[in-house]
């Protein structure tokens, strides 16, 4: 191996471990109990106490549920409405095509801040405040113009034939899109509802604002409130944490392979 390779590889390793040990950190104290994290933060230490998820899990079981039903509503929509939006910018030539894309892409400059207080009027106005829709919509359109840029560089690499053959078979858009486009995208769809559910998943200003009592809370503000006795400590707060994360860690298991290709495919032209 060459000293160059040697360098970047130690330096990668280095890296990577900075920056998983909290994570390892928190694994490691979420099996304890108070005293335990004081005496010995660093490493695993006996006995374990499997309480505290227990304690955890009852806790935020229902809030886990919210954000479910939240993230697939978000999920759903952002990328019903950013497949077809980016299969008319794709496929046809329209007035304006060029200036509606750039101010569609344009969206993702803007700080979600600067449109917490517009949202969160239209959402009251629409009786969707403290809602489990309310919590969905708003972000799943702000995600949706990053799912457009996605798709739409994807959907152009696409075979023009294929769209040809269809077409001369009789086949009609709503058909070539759900019978051609969707299962040749995959990928990119794939992409696009992981990294738009990671952030509704995550997604906590939104939530604290359009959103009160225990009723729609969705775990992101659940894990807030965790608490255990005496004994048990901050142990059942971490062990909420990874509570809350397991629903993403399975998809993302399991969606890695087409998450990556779609990330790099929809990123490149043809």
């Amino acid at each position: 191996m060459k000293k160059g390779n040697l360098g970047v590889n130690l330096a990668a390793i280095i890296i990577f471990a900075a920056s998983m040990y909290p994570f390892f950190i928190m694994i490691v104290s979420a099996f304890k109990h108070q005293m335990q994290i004081y005496e010995n933060p660093w490493f695993f230490s006996a006995p374990f106490y499997f309480d505290n998820f227990s304690s955890a899990f009852k806790q935020i079981a229902k809030p886990i549920g919210n954000s479910l039903i939240i993230t697939s509503i978000g999920v759903i929509v952002t990328v019903i409405a950013s497949s077809t939006a980016a299969y008319a910018f794709a496929k046809y030539d329209f007035p304006f095509k060029n200036f509606l894309y750039t101010f569609i892409v344009m969206l993702m400059m803007i700080p979600g801040f600067v449109i917490l207080v517009p949202q969160f009027i239209n959402i009251k106005d629409l009786g969707m405040y403290n809602t489990l829709i309310g919590q969905a919509i708003p972000p799943a359109a702000s995600y949706t113009a990053m799912g457009v840029m996605l798709m739409r560089t994807f959907f152009e690499g696409l075979s023009r034939s294929l769209f040809e053959a269809a077409e001369m078979e009789g086949a009609k858009d709503l058909r070539i899109f759900t019978s051609i486009v969707i299962p040749l995208s995959l990928p990119i769809v794939a992409t696009v509802a992981i990294m738009s559910g990671l952030q509704i998943w995550n997604n906590f200003v939104w939530s604290l604002v359009v959103t009160s009592g225990d009723k729609v809370m969705p775990v992101i503000l659940a894990i807030t409130t965790i608490s255990g006795d005496v004994n048990q400590g901050d142990g059942v707060k971490l062990a909420g944490y990874i509570i809350a994360s397991v629903p993403l860690l399975i998809l993302f298991f399991f969606a890695t392979k087409p998450f990556v290709s779609g990330l790099t495919q929809g990123g490149v032209k043809g």
